[in-house]
């Protein structure tokens, strides 16, 4: 399939994947930003700022202004960590950990609408196939950040 007929495949199909029902009816009134925030702070159910920030690629400026809209939603709170005072962490609410099930039970249930129309051999490939697209992407990213006038890249180096 060429470019051509994949855009097209894509843009006939595309309210498939973003306008069901099921979607409609979740809350979803955020930002990209802040569903990523949101979405990865419920993966650790506690984690520092610093952590959402790289993870979203924002500023640790704009990663507080995040966290504290959804703070005010109601789906995330900042408390102090347990194991060293100084530190806050960012956890998600009895709301935030509601709304990431409905989210995660909808996802669920069109994986498996996918997976139950494919043998072993076709889901082991789409797997690879998803791994071997997300890495492309990565990479490609990656190039661009590097290949960016005036970007310098941040080399993290480990100490131990």
């Amino acid at each position: 399939m060429n470019f051509e007929g994949f855009y097209d495949l894509l843009l006939d199909n595309l309210k498939k994947l973003l306008y069901p029902q099921d979607w409609i009816d979740l809350d979803l009134s955020f930002s990209k930003s802040e569903l990523l925030a949101l979405l990865f702070v419920d993966r650790y159910e506690e984690i520092i700022m610093s952590r959402i920030a790289e993870y979203i690629n924002v500023p640790m400026s704009t990663a507080t202004g995040i966290v504290e809209r959804l703070v005010k939603k109601g789906y995330l709170q900042r408390k102090r960590s347990e194991a060293d005072r100084r530190i806050v962490v960012v956890t998600p609410t009895d709301k935030g950990k509601n709304l990431i099930n409905e989210i995660k039970e909808v996802t669920f249930h069109y994986y498996r609408a996918v997976t139950e129309s494919l043998n072993e051999e076709e889901k082991k490939l789409l797997g690879k196939i998803f791994i071997k697209i997300i890495g492309t992407l990565n990479k490609v990213t990656r190039e661009e950040q590097e290949n960016k006038p005036g970007t310098t890249m941040i080399k993290k180096i480990k100490i131990e």
